[in-house]
Formats: C-alpha cells, sequence, structure tokens
C-alpha cells in the first residue's frame, strides 16, 4: 500500500522520454527507511510497525510489475489507460499479527463469563474460590476455557485478477478497479474507486485522495466472519455482509537529491458496518501513517 501511496509517484515521474518521444522499458528499485505505524483493527492484536519499504517495479510496452502487481496494458492514451490486473488481498496481512492462543476477549469480559460459570465460588467439594480480580487475561482464559483451543481463526491469502482503469485530467485522477478472486480462497469480488489531485513543483508533489472499496459477502464473511466451530463464550458466531470502506489519504515527497526524496503518507481507512460489527473487530477505522527518506537505486 505504501509503495502505490508514495514511492510509485515518484518513480512515474522519472520514467525517461527517448529522442523518439516514446517511454521505452525500464526497473524502477529503491527502499525507504523510516517510522511508521498500521493499526490492526482486530482484537488481541499488535499494530503493524513500517520501518522499511522495497520498491520494485519494471514497465514494458505492455507488461509491467508494481510491487507485487502484475498487468497487461491492453489501452492505452495520454489521460487513459485500461490494464488487465493481478494482486492478493491485503486482509491477510493483518491475521500475522495476531496474538496466537488468545481468545481476544479482555479481561473485564473474562471476568464477567467466569462469574456467570460460576467460578468464583466454591465447588461442592469445597476449597477457596479464585479472586478473579487478581488473575492475569492468560490465567483467566484457562480458567473460563480450560484446555479449549480459543485462539482467534487464521486465513489465507487470495489472489485477484480483474480490471484497472486509470484517467488523468487537470481537475484530478481517477483510478478503478473490479477484481474477483481466482484462487479459490473465498470466491469474493472487491471494487475500488477513487479520485485524487495532485500539487506538483519542481521538487515536491503533494497528493489528496478520497477513496471507496466495496467488499463482497464472501470476502468479508471469510476474513471477518466467525464460523460455527470457531464460537466461543464472548465470540458469537457472525456471518459477514456486502459493505463500502471510505479512505482518505494525504502523501508528500520531497527531492533532496538526484536519488534522496523525503516522503510521508497520512491514510485513514473508516471500515464498514459489516466488518465494524464482527466480533473479532474493535476499531471501526484503519489510520496509517509513514515518514521516511527514499533511496532510488535505478
Amino acid at each position: 500500500m505504501l509503495c502505490l501511496c508514495v514511492l510509485q509517484p515518484v518513480a512515474a515521474q522519472e520514467q525517461p522520454l527517448q529522442a523518439d518521444g516514446i517511454q521505452h522499458s525500464r526497473w524502477t528499485i529503491g527502499a525507504a527507511l523510516g517510522h511508521g505505524r498500521r493499526d490492526n483493527p482486530f482484537v488481541a492484536s499488535d499494530d503493524m510497525r513500517l520501518n522499511a519499504i522495497v520498491d520494485l517495479a519494471w514497465y514494458g510496452e505492455r507488461w509491467f510489475f508494481d510491487n507485487g502487481d502484475i498487468g497487461f496494458m491492453f489501452e492505452e492514451t495520454a489521460r487513459f489507460s485500461a490494464n488487465a490486473l493481478i494482486t492478493f488481498d491485503n486482509e491477510r496481512n493483518y491475521f500475522s499479527y495476531l496474538s496466537n492462543g488468545s481468545s481476544g476477549l479482555d479481561i473485564f469480559s473474562l471476568r464477567q463469563i467466569a462469574e456467570d460459570k460460576g467460578l468464583s465460588f466454591p465447588g461442592i467439594a469445597g476449597g477457596e474460590a479464585p479472586d478473579l480480580g487478581s488473575l492475569s487475561t492468560e490465567q483467566l482464559e484457562e480458567l473460563v476455557f480450560e484446555d479449549l483451543n480459543t485462539s482467534l481463526p487464521k486465513r489465507r491469502f487470495a489472489v485477484n485478477s480483474g480490471l484497472e482503469m486509470l484517467y488523468i485530467s487537470a481537475w484530478g485522477d481517477l483510478q478503478a478497479q473490479l477484481l474477483t478472486d481466482v484462487s479459490g480462497t473465498h470466491h469474493g469480488q472487491s471494487a475500488w474507486f477513487s479520485w485524487s489531485y495532485p500539487w506538483i513543483t519542481p521538487t515536491s508533489e503533494f497528493s489528496l485522495t478520497f477513496g471507496a472499496e466495496w467488499k463482497s459477502s464472501d470476502l468479508v464473511d471469510y476474513y471477518y466472519g466467525v464460523r460455527p466451530y470457531e464460537r466461543i463464550d464472548g465470540r458469537p458466531g457472525y456471518s459477514g455482509k456486502a459493505g463500502v470502506n471510505g479512505v482518505v489519504r494525504v502523501s508528500a515527497s520531497r527531492a533532496l537529491s538526484e536519488r534522496w526524496r523525503l516522503v510521508g503518507v497520512v491514510e485513514r481507512e473508516y471500515l464498514s458496518n459489516a466488518i465494524r460489527r464482527s466480533p473479532i473487530i474493535e476499531r471501526g477505522s484503519v489510520n496509517t501513517a509513514f515518514l521516511g527518506l527514499y533511496y532510488q537505486f535505478k
């Protein structure tokens, strides 16, 4: 995501035109080092640290590779291009930062479940009742769920394919994508539409973006739903529905030398109601911020 928001515009500005006026194939290889963070909306999860970003792209006359995306440009004019695209679902990245073995329930919910089960009172055989207020989250999970596996569910990567259209004008740049799962992971679809307005100077570029992404019910249910066998006390079952996420983003880059640039991005993604209602989601939005130095090798 950061490569697309910050690094790709830098590379795009530097694509050379030969004497014949045709833009020929070339590699773009760069890296950004800095400090950044992306929220993880899942319960019992860690936020994502963003300290190093690699920028790797190659553009031919028709085919291109851009930071993991593979595409074929079948229509191109001075202002418009239409591409066939293969890419990955970014929802899977959240699951790499889940706290494995955790139920995802906060300590107050665990205490309430323990009280509802009568675990704070002496048993029939007598004995001292546990002091729920003194137990940690891990101890409460062991008490409430005993040997039950309470870890949050894991999900697989999905490969998407579809169409992308780009249009550049004096009043802003438009991007649209329509993608479907071709890997058989969730059999869902997504659609993205955004408007961006760049401010370009001889040494700097700033960009403001508003976007919306529709996710189908199959996609939302796969990544944010709770299967019947994943239900535990305090984590009910959930079937995801289709919904629309909103995105606001500001990105910037400033040339420091021929190869060095200062780059940054701030973004907020507003999750749809279908995602926010999931019992494994605890945040209604995802914030991303990064500031660093970018060096272009080629």
